[in-house]
């Protein structure tokens, strides 16, 4: 029995090594695939969609540019193209084709963990589940549910703890009984609330405040904000940007295009950089790190700069040989 527990625990353990691996390989894919579209939406694309959106009257206005993102994605990568969106919208309000004002949006968001609840189910399910399944009877041996979940501690310790929350399962000595006769007299309704969240796409009032207060302590959710704009025409909006000319060329002067380039405007007189002062030469670090000790030392300095040295101190009482 003890050799046949191992195996069977080597086996759960392996079993949930290959499933981890599963996951890293689905999240690898969705993460190449997402990096391929976006790679593929340039900023000229977006740019191109915001000022179609804003040409059919002069009252054209995009109320939200986040649900106007997730209408441009079909609901694929919205968040990431609105990122760039904002952008977009940035740079056409610096040269006066759009006039924004901010916006703020809250929701629910699943984290990575509350996503694995929505397909596996909870702690306390699986627990449950693993009793049926791998005990005898509905009765399974407290030592050996660690390996009936899949070698996970995390979900036996919270599982089986909710489940007897829960009064799904009793302690019976060293064994876990099930009070229940089937998976199907209990309802995993955490699962069918983040499911409710994932259907409503995330609004806040989809589920009463201690039922979300309730995923967040689990981490189930977390709450989400989005800084979006509304945006409209702005004085010089027009159905295609034409990139303003930052310098006067030789080929503007020549072929007369200067006449009828736009320009970008310059700021005369914004500030420069300002002038950084410059650095002590070696030679004058050591002579100040001398003076210092020697200042520390007890010693003064002379007022030497208003006296006229001779050149006996200099040159005589040396022993200075004198010109010829």
């Amino acid at each position: 029995n003890s050799q046949l527990s191992t195996i069977n625990y080597q086996l759960s353990a392996i079993n949930y090594q290959l499933s981890t691996l599963d996951l890293i390989q689905t999240h690898t894919s969705k993460t190449n695939s997402f990096l391929t579209i976006m790679a593929a939406v340039t900023a000229d694309e977006i740019e191109a969609a915001l000022l179609a959106s804003l040409a059919s009257s002069e009252d054209a206005v995009i109320e939200d540019s986040y649900p106007w993102s997730v209408e441009q994605t079909a609901g694929e990568n919205a968040f990431d193209y609105h990122l760039k969106a904002i952008g977009v919208i940035k740079s056409l309000s610096a040269d006066g084709y759009t006039v924004t004002s901010d916006l703020s949006t809250s929701f629910w968001e699943l984290t990575p963990q509350g996503a694995t609840v929505v397909g596996t189910g909870t702690q306390e399910f699986q627990v449950l589940k693993a009793i049926f399944e791998k005990g005898e009877g509905g009765t399974l041996p407290m030592g050996d549910l660690q390996t009936a979940v899949g070698g996970d501690k995390d979900v036996s310790k919270v599982g089986m703890a909710n489940c007897m929350k829960e009064k799904w399962i009793k302690k019976d000595g060293a064994n876990l009984v099930s009070l229940k006769s089937s998976l199907d007299d209990v309802t995993d309704q955490v699962v069918i609330d983040l499911k409710t969240i994932q259907e409503s796409k995330g609004a806040l009032d989809a589920l009463p405040n201690k039922t979300t207060t309730a995923l967040k302590k689990r981490k189930f959710i977390k709450e989400k904000v989005i800084k979006s704009v509304k945006v409209i025409r702005g004085p010089s909006y027009a159905p295609q940007r034409v990139k303003k000319a930052a310098d006067l060329t030789k080929e503007m002067l020549d072929s007369g295009a200067w006449k009828t380039t736009p320009f970008k405007p310059y700021n005369l007189v914004t500030l420069g950089e300002p002038v950084k002062g410059g650095y002590l030469h070696p030679l004058l670090k050591v002579r100040a790190e001398f003076r210092k000790i020697l200042m520390e030392m007890g010693f003064s300095e002379m007022p030497t700069n208003k006296w006229v040295e001779s050149s006996f101190w200099n040159f005589d009482s040396l022993f200075q040989p004198q010109s010829a």
